[in-house]
């Protein structure tokens, strides 16, 4: 009796990963995860030279050879990341470490002992008064030592950001910094009032030490009615992010609007102090910052490509193939009412002469 063949009907799901070359080899490096792939599939296309007989009235084929084998494919990928985005750009991602404006600071310390009931610090105008019990508002908890005392400032400070600062502490001493980069920290004020006055200092009326950028933007870049972008320079043609405290000298804050987080000034139409085609000088800090960057080159891109299955139904089935050259296919929308997705082509090549070009494995069942 003939065996039956069991039907394997699959329904494909899986991760696809690769591993770029090093320059100048067919090397891969480790290999990256592209994230979700709601497409992938392969192609084979050939070219075929048929031979047909002619020893009768109708002419027969009786012969074909296979002069051409091409195989490719292609996948969509909406895992939108930098290192993907590089891939479908042909470029790199490269990492800017922004150091950022020098911010301001000061210190409260408690001097020689614990603060007793209603001791307290003001900064910016906010009063932090100590309790002995119960504290409710801006009210700190007097702890056991000075050091225990110190922490519970820092700490009350740290999670209240509506006074400007963060703070450290070390023993007496908590060393205020302005979140705001640049001069416009020094803008905020300390005070206290204790008890025993020497038991509670603070390092001046004001933070201080916070410095600003400066910047001349050209009178052929100004004009009413349009935004200027901050920090262009031939390594960042782009313009530099997180700006803070911008002011223009000798203009009135309300004849501009500033966009801090991307480093930008709208122009009043109406701005009655700025006079189109003349030099503007701009103060701004700037935030410390680590920023990613891709950066479009037109490089080619060849690697491995490893597809591991992880169906919804039949046997798992991994293809690997060892040699492929990714080309970005289609349009990337930056707009719309989908998920934004890109879709990458790929050639299958033979990377060397002990290596076929595709390998396809049947996992053991679990």
């Amino acid at each position: 009796m003939a065996d039956v063949m069991e039907n394997n009907y699959v329904v494909g799901r899986g991760r696809l990963f690769f591993g770029q070359f090093k320059p100048g080899t067919r090397k891969a490096k480790g290999q990256l995860y592209f994230g979700n792939t709601p497409e992938l599939s392969t192609s084979q296309n050939e070219d075929k030279l048929d031979h047909y007989s002619a020893e009768a009235g109708v002419r027969v084929k009786d012969a074909s050879v296979t002069l051409q084998n091409d195989s490719s494919g292609s996948f969509q990928c909406d895992n939108i990341d930098n290192a993907n985005l590089a891939l479908w750009f042909r470029g790199d991602v490269i990492q800017r470490i922004e150091a950022g404006s020098d911010s301001a600071h000061g210190t409260l310390t408690i001097a020689t002992a614990v603060p007793v009931d209603g001791d307290k610090f003001t900064i910016g105008g906010q009063d932090i008064v100590f309790k002995a019990a119960a504290p409710v508002g801006m009210q700190v908890l007097i702890g056991g030592t000075i050091t225990e005392s110190a922490t519970n400032l820092k700490n009350f400070i740290n999670a209240t950001p509506s006074l400007g600062v963060t703070a450290t502490s070390a023993v007496g001493v908590v060393t205020l910094t302005a979140i705001a980069a640049g001069e416009g920290g020094n803008a905020i004020t300390l005070a206290k009032t204790f008890a025993t006055g020497a038991n509670g200092t603070v390092s001046g009326a004001t933070l201080t030490g916070g410095t600003d950028s400066t910047e001349t933007i050209d009178g052929d870049r100004v004009v009413l009615g349009t935004w200027l972008q901050l920090g262009v320079s031939a390594d960042m043609p782009q313009g530099i992010r997180g700006t803070t405290n911008v002011t223009i000298t000798g203009v009135d804050e309300d004849s501009y609007v500033v966009e801090s987080a991307t480093g930008r000034i709208y122009l009043n139409s109406d701005a009655p102090d700025i006079t189109p085609g003349e030099d503007l000088e701009i103060s701004y800090g700037v935030a410390a910052a680590i920023e990613d960057i891709v950066i479009a080159k037109g490089e080619s891109i060849e690697g491995e490509l490893q597809f591991l299955a992880n169906n919804a139904a039949g046997l798992n089935k991994d293809f690997f193939w060892p040699y492929v050259r990714l080309t970005p296919d289609g349009d990337f929308a930056l707009k719309g009412d989908d998920w934004q997705a890109m879709t990458f082509q790929f050639e299958i090549l033979k990377r060397d002469a002990l290596t076929e070009r595709q390998y396809i494995t049947t996992r053991p069942a679990s």
